[in-house]
């Protein structure tokens, strides 16, 4: 749902289109085609723009995606996405209208929703149930599925397409004993009840389906009661980033975003000058600092401080001083050394994702650096940031290379 603003100070997070297509093709490559897929596009496609993630999806053949608001849906809808979109929210009353309307397929999770949809809709209503089986967030009690199935069996206004769960800890599926087997032994117990009504059943979150894989890859898949029939919702795998350490992931996923920028001023300190607010970082030696046009209204982090790196000139420099509110700094030093800085005038920077270049500085990094989780680096890069959108693959991107620290 990102807005469209002139870009005047030349920061911006490229959107490549095509590691989208080529980790959509990875992560349904890897399971029976006939299963369920559900990509999800919620916050605004993991803040990659929902509206170009879902159409360059739907060209690609995807007939379900996954949204968390009933808002999320109707941008999509209005923007060419014809494609069936599950809402996983809660919804009142003037939302079940809009879910009838607009043809969306509701994923409810509480009792006084069946009713509201039964009162509304003139025909049935296609609905998935999800099933709280330890995440105790959304979803009907597991324990409830025989009522709830009694209760629905017999309702004329709404068909159940398919049952879900959501597993809180999925990385453990790649053990034995661990609370996915326990969840997905309960869920296995709601499969059991809704059998006659032939639902889609589905649990696998990137988490899930990147430790089946492994599984699968180990040849230990018999040891764990995930059944052929389960349906996947990717998220974060699909725009390029496996939740699961890297020995346990087995995918060559491409990052789907690259926030950058360009230098727009450097400063020449000498030894014992400071740099930003309150000086946190002084400089040890003659410094060459180049200023870049992000900050925290971004959704750059200020915990990033004094601790990430970002790529200049294809080189990791270190980021140096406070994170500020529209700008950051950089010591660029090591790489300029005594040169002239005419070359370097306007020079791009990359804070995570791809270079120009085709290095690459993934935001896992800023992730473990911050003390927070990938997911939350992408989505938190904010509107003032305009995606640019790249259909395709760029000369300079089809080598690409991880930088080494």
């Amino acid at each position: 749902m990102s807005i469209s603003l002139p870009n005047h100070r030349h920061t911006t997070a490229v959107i490549h289109l095509d590691h989208l297509s080529h980790n959509y093709h990875l992560l349904k490559g890897a399971i029976d085609p006939d299963l369920f897929f559900c990509p999800m596009i919620k916050a605004n496609g993991y803040g990659h723009g929902d509206v170009e993630i879902a159409l360059r999806l739907q060209k690609e053949g995807v007939q379900t995606m996954g949204v968390g608001l009933i808002e999320e849906g109707l941008l999509l809808r209005e923007n060419g996405v014809n494609s069936e979109l599950l809402v996983f929210g809660i919804f009142d009353q003037a939302g079940a209208r809009e879910i009838i309307k607009w043809n969306f397929t509701p994923v409810l999770s509480l009792w006084e929703q069946i009713d509201t949809l039964e009162q509304l809709a003139e025909k049935p209503v296609s609905v998935h149930l999800k099933f709280d089986t330890g995440m105790h967030r959304l979803g009907f009690v597991w324990g409830d599925a025989q009522k709830l199935f009694e209760r629905l069996n017999r309702s004329s206004k709404i068909k159940v397409k398919g049952i879900c769960t959501h597993l809180h800890t999925a990385e453990d599926m790649v053990s034995l004993g661990g609370k996915s087997e326990e969840q997905l032994e309960r869920f296995g117990e709601v499969e059991r009840i809704f059998a006659p009504l032939r639902p889609i059943s589905h649990s696998l979150n990137s988490a899930g389906l990147m430790s089946f894989i492994h599984l699968q890859k180990q040849n230990a898949e018999k040891g764990i009661h995930v059944t052929l029939n389960q349906g996947v919702r990717p998220g974060l795998a699909l725009y390029g980033y496996s939740p699961l350490p890297p020995a346990q992931s087995h995918l060559d996923l491409k990052p789907v975003m690259s926030l950058r920028s360009q230098v727009v001023r450097y400063h020449t300190l000498q030894k014992g000058e400071g740099a930003s607010y309150n000086h946190t970082w002084k400089a040890k030696r003659p410094t060459i600092l180049a200023v870049i046009p992000i900050g925290y209204a971004d959704g750059y982090h200020r915990l990033l401080s004094n601790k990430a790196e970002v790529l200049f000139d294809g080189v990791r420099v270190p980021l140096v001083g406070n994170v500020c509110m529209d700008y950051v700094m950089a010591d660029v030093t090591d790489v300029v050394q005594k040169k002239s800085l005419s070359p370097y005038q306007n020079q791009e920077v990359t804070l995570f994702g791809y270079d120009s270049k085709g290095n690459l500085l993934p935001a896992s990094e800023l992730a473990q650096k911050s003390q927070t989780i990938t997911w939350e680096i992408l989505t938190s890069i904010g509107e003032r940031v305009p995606r640019s959108i790249q259909a395709e693959k760029s000369k300079v991107e089809s080598q690409k290379k991880e930088v080494s620290q």
